[in-house]
């Protein structure tokens, strides 16, 4: 009986400490504010790498700010871009759906995700995601998320509100040049190449030519019957493969 009472006050003293225990298990401990300050940093760097092309930097600072921080949101959102850029389609998704839970409401992040679905097929869960960035009106580049949302419905074959999409891009910002590709593009395959020529002209006005422009170019000046205009697009897109 004695040997009954001494154990049972021994599980007493222990229950709160079990409890507490249990309870650390369940939730992941929060980084002390030294580490966020520093996982914030290699995010950052992290992100800055991956822009630049150099991976492999990118993936070394963006392991580290996970470690300091797993409950960085920013550090998930970079990390899932790089490996989108690498290939790994479900390693960044599952990324990027923890970087949401952590910040459910970030335009960009629900801009990128997007982009991401939109890439994989996902068409209508993509459009989802650029709707509730747009839906944010803190918003400072609405014209990324509109245009993604225009190129991402167009696949899926709705050509009418793709077009909607890239217009109000362009009220967002006139000369948003994705935008403006886009409509060139679209105004092209509907057979009205008085149109996308206007639209690649203003493309010009303010962005620099490239190989997918001057092609266009190409297209749009041999669907007008103007064959000078269309060699003088070839000429600069055989100057672009060239180099010079």
């Amino acid at each position: 009986m004695y040997n009954s009472i001494i154990i049972i006050k021994k599980i007493i003293l222990l229950a709160p400490l079990l409890i507490s225990l249990s309870a650390c298990s369940g939730n992941p401990s929060k980084a002390s504010p030294k580490d966020t300050k520093a996982a914030d940093y290699n995010a950052r760097l992290g992100a800055e790498y991956t822009r630049k092309g150099r991976l492999n930097l990118a993936n070394e600072k963006l392991q580290k700010a996970l470690e300091q921080n797993p409950r960085s949101a920013d550090a998930h959102h970079y990390y899932a871009l790089l490996q989108q850029k690498l290939g790994e389609t479900s390693t960044a998704d599952t990324h990027f759906r923890k970087a949401l839970k952590l910040d459910p409401k970030n335009p960009q992040l629900l801009n990128n995700y997007g982009s991401h679905l939109c890439k994989n097929g996902y068409y209508t869960e993509a459009s989802k995601q650029f709707m509730a960035a747009l839906n944010d009106p803190l918003y400072t580049t609405p014209e990324f998320a509109y245009t993604n949302a225009g190129i991402c419905i167009k696949k899926s074959g709705n050509v009418v509100q793709a077009e909607e999409y890239f217009r109000r891009a362009l009220v967002s910002k006139p000369a948003f040049g994705s935008a403006l590709y886009q409509m060139s593009k679209i105004k092209y395959e509907q057979g009205d190449y008085a149109r996308a020529q206007a639209f690649l002209q203003r493309y010009h006005e303010k962005n620099r030519q490239d190989t997918e422009t001057t092609s266009l170019c190409v297209k749009i000046n041999n669907g007008l019957g103007d064959t000078n205009a269309a060699a003088q697009c070839s000429n600069r897109l055989a100057g672009s493969y060239s180099g010079t």
